[in-house]
């Protein structure tokens, strides 16, 4: 079996691993980055790639003009930020950028997931962690900081849907839902992960989503 092919835009690509490895599958990338730093890191690590095979743009995914339609797209660990009309603005950008055959793969966080898990709390040498749930906008929280310093506290919102509520969110956006794929949970009580537990345990899936048809 060959080489995979084809061109994929990742968003929020972070410190660019996924990017980086896909890229070295043979796939073509062009990944978007809005932190300077991270959007420097895929370009070292993928100093030896061929030329072209990688594209790294530092910029903001809802305003960057990008006039390239794409095989896939992917988005991990991240869809969320901002109100319900900014992820309807973000996934018809999706829909223009995604070919009519292709595929965009998402990362969403289950409500039923971390509505539970809000008050744990965990410490990581001299950081500490805790997490919350805002039920009003169904968000889950997660807060950091320095040992003794929590009035330094940083937190991090994510709204989280479930799979029906961001059906009718890629229906606004002209995309539809073609399955999803649990994403595992982790258990505190035992500190036991499962990759395979049920989506209606899950912390987030796997969304699988393409243009809608008439």
């Amino acid at each position: 079996m060959g080489k995979p092919t084809g061109s994929v835009l990742e968003l929020g690509t972070g410190g660019g691993q996924n990017a980086v490895a896909s890229a070295e599958l043979g796939l073509t990338i062009t990944a978007i980055e809005l932190v300077p730093a991270l959007a420097e890191k895929p370009q070292q690590l993928g100093a030896d790639l061929p030329d072209g095979i990688l594209t790294v743009l530092n910029d903001d995914f809802y305003t960057v003009p990008l006039d390239q339609t794409f095989d896939a797209l992917t988005y991990w660990d991240g869809f969320g930020i901002g109100t319900d009309e900014d992820q309807v603005r973000l996934l018809k950008r999706i829909r223009d950028w995604l070919k009519l055959d292709g595929v965009a793969l998402i990362d969403v966080y289950t409500p039923w997931y971390w509505r539970a898990a809000a008050g744990r709390e965990m410490a990581f040498g001299e950081v500490e962690r805790v997490y919350g749930y805002d039920e009003i906008g169904n968000r889950m929280l997660d807060t950091w900081w320095q040992k003794g310093q929590r009035d330094h506290a940083i937190t991090q919102s994510l709204r989280c849907y479930a799979p029906d509520e961001l059906a009718e969110l890629l229906g606004e956006a002209g995309l539809h839902l073609v399955s999803t794929k649990a994403k595992g949970a982790y258990y505190p009580d035992e500190n036991r992960f499962d990759a395979d537990a049920p989506l209606e345990e899950a912390m987030g899936y796997l969304a699988v989503i393409q243009h809608q048809t008439n």
